[in-house]
């Protein structure tokens, strides 16, 4: 159970419209796509890297654990908060930054959606090829965190074949 005083704390360092601390709440994020569930203590939705990073601080001042979650389509329970704590999804972090065509790269914030890269470059010849069966939910934030993959990957690899930072 999170503190009321550390929930006031999080809200006023992110906004209390990104904040999900409510018994009836947090039931949507006790789970992933596979089976297991376990409650988290609050859910964030950070905009920017700040906060991202200010959250990260207050968790460690108050030892709380922390889960990154991108979509929740995952099967091996990575977005899973095992041990309560902070679930940080990155859903409103969805930007694709940059497209560099000649050098053969994006730049996205975590809570894009895979199926939107694609969309991004299909006019100029260019996919994301890991595409998971999720593609059109699931985002390259939780891909990233899950090396995850599809039908393409025997030809041109899983996520880690395709990140460069």
């Amino acid at each position: 159970m999170i503190e009321a005083r550390v929930l006031t704390q999080i809200a006023a360092a992110i906004g209390k419209s990104a904040v999900l601390a409510e018994p009836s709440d947090l039931k949507l994020y006790e789970y992933d796509g596979g089976v297991d569930k376990s409650l988290p203590d609050v859910v964030v939705f950070p905009r920017t890297t700040e906060d991202v990073v200010t959250l990260v601080k207050l968790a460690r001042e108050h030892n709380l654990a922390i889960v990154g979650r991108g979509a929740g389509t995952g099967l091996s329970g990575g977005a899973i908060a095992r041990a309560g704590g902070m679930i940080v999804s990155f859903a409103r972090m969805n930007r694709i930054l940059e497209i560099d065509i000649p050098n053969e790269r994006a730049v996205v914030q975590p809570g894009v959606v895979n199926l939107d890269i694609s969309l991004a470059v299909q006019p100029l010849g260019y996919f994301y090829a890991p595409d998971p069966s999720s593609q059109r939910a699931c985002t390259i934030g939780g891909n990233v965190a899950e090396n995850a993959g599809g039908p393409h990957t025997l030809a041109y690899g899983v996520t880690t074949n395709h990140v460069l930072s």
